[in-house]
């Protein structure tokens, strides 16, 4: 692959890795000061894998075990708070960035490693998902390093470089199931080119695929114990059974990958794609890198459902490409206007709150981003005085939202706390693991949003209502919950003859 001529003589370039590394380190401590002192509270789903953290597996109910490893490192080494939980995110994706860089110097040049690495940095996904940790910043991670491991290897046939990407695919797998789909950016690029096809009659490129699956079997072990409970959230949650097919769902899927990489040069890598077939090596690489990905998903959407941020790896292949085509035009003009309308998009979400309170702009319920976040840590502590008077009651609900809440910001923090499901059907984590049906615990506080007293008689001999609390979060909405007392459970009908 020939590398693309850089203009040495420009001052941005004379030291471009030391502007990239400016940047990194700006963007990474600018984030984290957005969570510390906003502050960006945990949302539910990262109350949620905290929960696990504390019981490292080899899988848990939803997901591999990956996000779980990591929320347990990051919390053993800071303790709990919520940046020390979200800690992981930002740290890969500045790992990922690196990798971008290295990765678009050694297909192209200096040039395009600064522009793909800050492109990076700046797409919106990143900005957003850097705030929270989910299961995208490892598959991210580990897609980046998997890819830049396996174009070395391709080039040199090196035993080390193909190792490595054996183990990055392996953990990409722990990481997200989604990362299946990267082998087949070798597939379309042997279809493309010979230098591809030559690359599949290499007997390490089969060795390695298949050392990257060896790394999923004590996950594949542990979904067999528990009934493939993994694979069966997966399908429900993709609905193929029951959605139909929608022409409508699939362009709302594609008018949020605007927000997702960039409008600028989402349309500017579109418009440049189709306007000449790949001519090189690196586009027809990084074209397969970009498009399985992207139809997988876009399929899915059609199908089904997918949300817009599940295509995320498509655009480590956007990114470079991207990169690689702006590094041969002239100027920056583009660029910058890129990297511009990116960084608004981030600020603006950053700084919601000051920003609508500037423009006069009441936040309510259905207009505010961070509805799902706000209050919960003053919500949940207006329940403490109950938890104080009742030391020896376990912690129990019939939502993971409240189990996951209430664990985090109630004191003495319990992330077991145990599930009341009334059928066989498992939802979430605690139903698999802390169902009320095989508590040892003999006494509850139940928690829940809506009005159980019927319906725990059913299943409690003692239920008494301790307090409704309320917390008014806009003019339109307010959270409420009532939490019981609760003992001498008689079990659930139906559950001890089906177990």
């Amino acid at each position: 692959m020939s590398p693309v001529p850089s203009d040495s003589s420009s001052p941005l370039i004379a030291h471009p890795f030391r502007w990239f590394l400016a940047l990194l380190i700006l963007l990474f401590f600018y984030r984290e000061w957005i969570v510390i002192s906003s502050p960006i509270t945990l949302f539910y789903d990262e109350a949620y894998y905290l929960s696990w953290a504390q019981t490292p597996d080899w899988g848990y109910y939803s997901k591999p075990p990956m996000v779980g490893w990591l929320i347990a490192l990051t919390t053993a080494i800071f303790g709990n708070a919520e940046w020390a939980v979200k800690l992981a995110s930002p740290l890969l994706y500045s790992g990922a960035a690196i990798i971008i860089y290295r990765t678009a110097e050694h297909l192209a040049n200096s040039r395009a490693a600064l522009i793909s690495g800050a492109i990076f940095l700046l797409m919106p996904l990143i900005g957003f998902n850097s705030l929270f940790i989910t299961t995208d910043a490892p598959l991210i991670f580990f897609w980046c390093l998997c890819f830049y491991a396996f174009i070395q290897a391709k080039e040199t046939n090196s035993g080390y470089w193909w190792l490595l990407a054996g183990v990055a695919g392996g953990l990409g797998l722990l990481s997200k199931y989604t990362f299946i789909i990267l082998p087949s950016t070798f597939l379309l690029y042997a279809v493309l080119s010979p230098i591809g096809r030559q690359l599949l009659l290499n007997p390490r490129f089969w060795f390695t695929c298949l050392l990257a699956l060896s790394f999923l079997l004590p996950n594949l072990y542990w979904n067999y114990q528990h009934d493939f409970i993994s694979f069966q959230h997966t399908a429900e949650i993709s609905h193929q059974n029951s959605s139909s097919l929608s022409f409508s769902r699939l362009v709302e899927f594609w008018l949020g990958q605007l927000l997702v990489f960039g409008p600028v040069f989402l349309i500017y890598m579109i418009v440049r794609g189709l306007s000449r077939k790949p001519r090189s090596e690196t586009e027809k690489l990084l074209w397969s890198l970009f498009w399985p990905t992207f139809v997988v998903l876009s399929v899915q959407a059609f199908m089904a459902r997918a949300n817009v941020n599940w295509a995320g790896p498509a655009y480590i292949g956007a990114t470079l490409l991207t990169g690689y085509y702006l590094s041969q035009v002239k100027g920056y003009r583009l660029l910058l206007t890129g990297l511009l309308v990116n960084l608004l998009f981030s600020v603006s979400f950053y700084h919601y709150a000051a920003v609508t309170d500037a423009l006069g702009i009441e936040r309510k319920e259905g207009t505010d981003p961070y509805k799902r976040l706000l209050g919960w840590p003053q919500f949940v502590h207006q329940f403490q005085p109950w938890f104080d008077q009742y030391p020896d009651y376990k912690l129990a609900s019939d939502s993971r939202k409240m189990l996951a809440y209430f664990g985090y910001y109630i004191s003495p923090q319990d992330f077991k706390g145990v599930a009341l499901s009334e059928n066989a059907h498992i939802e979430d984590h605690y139903e698999l693991q802390y169902p009320l049906s095989k508590s040892t615990a003999k006494k509850f506080l139940f928690v829940s949003e809506h009005d159980m007293e019927a319906k725990l008689h059913r299943y409690f001999s003692d239920v008494t209502l301790l307090t409704e609390q309320s917390y008014p979060l806009y003019s339109n909405f307010t959270r409420t919950a009532r939490l019981y007392k609760v003992s001498d459970f008689k079990g659930i009908p139906g559950q001890q003859d089906h177990e």
